[in-house]
This record gives C-alpha cells, sequence and structure tokens, in this order.
C-alpha cells in the first residue's frame, strides 16, 4: 500500500507538471487501478503516452543524475532524489525542495592579468518558497531559465498528450537504443516524440518547448546516484 501511495503522488506531481488539460485527463486515468477486462481506450494515442507516463514514473522515484544536450548544443545537468530536483547548466542553476527553490545565475569572470589568479565568477540568486511538486508555473520557470529550449521530464510528456487530444491525430512507436519511444502528430501540429529508457528516464525528446522552441534533449549519460551537495545553491555573491 505504502508503495503505491507513493506511485499516485508522483501521479499527481506530473498532472501539476503538465501544462495541458488533455495530459491531467490521461494521468488521472492512471491514478485508477484498471479492471481486468477494461474496454478499448477511447483515445488511443493517449493510452501510448500514459504507457509512457507510467514508465516514467517509476524512474521519478529513483536518485539519478543525467546529462542532456539540447538542440543548440548546451549541455543542462540534471539531479533528482524526490522530490527534490536540481538542474545545472551555462552559468544557470535551478533548484527545487521542499525547504525552497533557487534560481542562480553566474556571470563570467574576468579574464584574469598576467600572472594573476582568476577570478570567481560574481553568482546571484533569486529564493522562492519550497515545492514538492512541479507545478506548471515551475515547469514554465525551469524552461525559461534555460532560454525556453529546456523542459523537465513531466512536460515532455505533457506536449505529447496536448497534442493525442487534437484532430487528425496519428502515433507511432518505435526504439531508440533501449529505450521505448512514442511519436504523436496531429492536424496542424508537429511531429514530437519522446522515449522513456528502461530505468524510466527521459531518454529524448524531440518537440516544443513552454516558450514555442522547437528542441531536442539527447539524455548522454547518467549515474544511478545523486550527491547532497546537488541540491545546495551556490554561494551568491552579488544581491540579484
Amino acid at each position: 500500500m505504502p508503495r503505491n501511495n507513493s506511485k499516485k503522488a508522483l501521479l499527481s506531481a506530473i498532472v501539476a507538471g503538465a501544462l495541458t488539460l488533455g495530459f491531467a485527463g490521461m494521468m488521472a486515468k492512471s491514478c485508477d487501478t484498471p479492471p481486468k477486462h477494461q474496454a478499448q481506450p477511447a483515445n488511443p494515442a493517449l493510452e501510448l503516452v500514459d504507457q509512457l507516463a507510467s514508465r516514467l514514473v517509476l524512474g521519478l522515484e529513483s536518485d539519478a543524475t543525467m546529462q542532456y544536450t539540447t538542440a543548440s548544443g548546451a549541455i543542462v545537468i540534471v539531479s533528482q532524489s524526490s522530490p527534490r530536483r536540481a538542474y545545472r547548466g551555462g552559468g544557470v542553476t535551478y533548484i527545487a525542495t521542499p525547504d525552497g527553490t533557487f534560481l542562480c545565475h553566474a556571470a563570467p569572470a574576468p579574464s584574469p592579468a598576467k600572472g594573476k589568479k582568476a577570478a570567481q565568477p560574481s553568482v546571484s540568486c533569486q529564493e522562492g518558497p519550497g515545492v514538492d511538486t512541479m507545478s506548471p508555473s515551475q515547469a514554465k520557470a525551469i524552461s525559461e531559465a534555460f532560454g525556453g529550449e529546456f523542459l523537465a521530464p513531466e512536460a515532455a510528456l505533457g506536449r505529447l498528450a496536448t497534442i493525442a487530444n487534437g484532430e487528425g491525430v496519428r502515433t507511432d512507436t518505435s526504439k531508440r537504443g533501449d529505450a521505448q519511444c512514442v511519436s504523436v502528430s496531429a492536424t496542424g501540429l508537429r511531429t514530437e516524440t519522446a522515449c522513456i529508457n528502461p530505468a524510466g528516464l527521459l531518454a529524448y525528446f524531440e518537440g516544443t518547448t513552454d516558450a514555442g522552441k522547437a528542441t531536442r534533449l539527447v539524455l548522454e549519460y547518467t549515474t544511478p546516484s545523486v550527491t547532497a551537495e546537488a541540491f545546495v545553491p551556490p554561494k551568491t555573491t552579488v544581491k540579484p
């Protein structure tokens, strides 16, 4: 029972992080135990996305450190230890824990004079209230913090669910290495693809972010562990 309750809580977190009613409805369906003789799903496309979401939920329960590259080649390091999350890359740090949220920016340090020690970059941080779930506003803030070309895994599946609720929906399934992929397209909307690996981690996403930017996220490597320091914000050296 505790395991089941934990899974339901994580499903609720994904619902909160998704920016569409379609994804919320699909995930609400996942929270119920299906009967042995369940009727055929009214929306096969959402059923496929639901299957990926179920695998993602298991991944969110685990400790992991992941490195993603975006379409522009930027690197984002994601650390997770439920319910704590941290995202780092390009001088940006975004940390979300029940104790507080932190958005920090590090300004490049000037080049040191010859024979002088390199100066440390100046860091400014903004602190907000703690959270233990992914809200729509937080998902948007994460995307914006990284120039609008990155998005959280929950939001990536939310994008697919949005399209699955459109008109003229078409779906496809495939494999990317050992990851299971689902592609969804609809009339007037581009095809978007998400892949979840056996560990329940987002391995690939090609689609649109909350900022409306086309992007591609590729999981370059992952380790099944995370350090406590990952959730400690950098020391502020200048006022935000």
